[in-house]
């Protein structure tokens, strides 16, 4: 399945220059996942714990559709962030709400809205309790088909943040399941959602993100999905767009 580029050249083209730190790779799999829920139907809000300037932000927004709504939460001013979002993207309905993630309780949406946003971006206050309070709120606002996205996964900066979220995942059994890592994220989905996503990434993932220009990757599943049923994305490795496990390197199971 090839993707359109359309909105990522525009993200490029607006949003390139603002500061944040937000990868390439990472804007490009996003596009890529974020188009992909868009050409299957997948409707929901959005929601994005800790903005910092917009940078991912603005590909939020420029992806939202129809009644849609965006959330953006974040404890600092987000002034700067709305006009900024607002020249991109001035028909896209957002919500900015200048709070910390613990405090959303408190909040109506979160008690309306479960099960409701196709995607949720956590880049909040990155201590384990926030990781796992951010996470839990998640949870419940995930809908069927969404994608939760994690970020400094697996970053060596932040140890806590990987071990928060096994902890969670140990902790609530069928809740989630991780389905892809790479730069600095972990994405979660549904276990009933799993499949169609992991057949995506299988079949349409490597080509999308070189449509986007991260060809200088490698797509890898490098074990049994009985084992871990999750894609990595890692730096080029022997010219390879896919590689599958060490025994049987050619190969992708899932």
């Amino acid at each position: 399945m090839d993707l359109s580029t359309d909105l990522y050249k525009r993200y490029l083209q607006q949003f390139a220059n603002t500061p944040g730190w937000f990868y390439p790779q990472s804007a490009a799999i996003w596009d890529t996942l974020l188009s992909y829920q868009k050409g299957s139907k997948n409707v929901g809000n959005i929601l994005e714990i800790g903005v910092f300037q917009g940078k991912s932000a603005g590909m939020l927004a420029l992806h939202r559709q129809g009644e849609e709504t965006c959330v953006f939460v974040d404890p600092a001013p987000l002034t700067e962030v709305r006009q900024r979002i607002e020249e991109a993207a001035p028909d896209a309905k957002c919500e900015y709400m200048q709070e910390m993630s613990q405090f959303l309780p408190r909040h109506s949406f979160v008690r309306e809205a479960a099960r409701d946003f196709r995607w949720i971006h956590i880049d909040g206050e990155h201590s384990a309790q926030a990781v796992s309070n951010d996470l839990a709120l998640a949870e419940l606002l995930l809908s069927d088909r969404g994608i939760l996205v994690l970020d400094d996964f697996f970053s060596p900066g932040y140890p806590q943040i990987t071990q928060a979220l096994f902890r969670f995942l140990e902790a609530t059994p069928g809740r989630l399941t991780l389905i892809l890592c790479g730069y600095n994220k972990g994405y979660l989905c549904r276990p009933r959602a799993a499949h169609e996503y992991l057949t995506f990434m299988r079949t349409s993932l490597y080509s999308n993100l070189a449509k986007r220009g991260a060809q200088a990757v490698t797509v890898c599943k490098t074990s049994e999905p009985a084992d871990m049923n999750t894609f990595g994305i890692i730096e080029r490795y022997n010219d390879m767009d896919y590689r599958g496990p060490d025994w049987d390197i050619d190969n992708i199971y899932i």
